[in-house]
């Protein structure tokens, strides 16, 4: 999770198109993503995906609300 941090706070990372678009379905944006994953833990890792460990990170979003997100941090060199 210092690791994911990290990224977050020195603007590492990349969000999906197919990541935007289903936070934009549940009107967030990429600072709730941000603050949720400054805020939260890690919940699941999910380990059966062939492309590789995904991680749901549970948080707050900026409005207090609390959310989870899913990503691959293999795409921003974590692993």
């Amino acid at each position: 999770m210092d690791k994911l941090r990290e990224c977050i706070r020195q603007q590492r990372y990349s969000i999906s198109v197919h990541a935007n678009k289903e936070m934009s379905d549940d009107n967030l944006v990429s600072v709730d993503l941000e603050n949720a994953i400054l805020t939260g833990k890690i919940a699941k890792r999910l380990t059966k995906d062939p492309r590789g460990t995904r991680y749901e990170v549970v948080g707050q979003a900026c409005d207090g609300r609390l959310r989870s997100f899913v990503g691959l941090l293999t795409l921003i060199g974590l692993e």
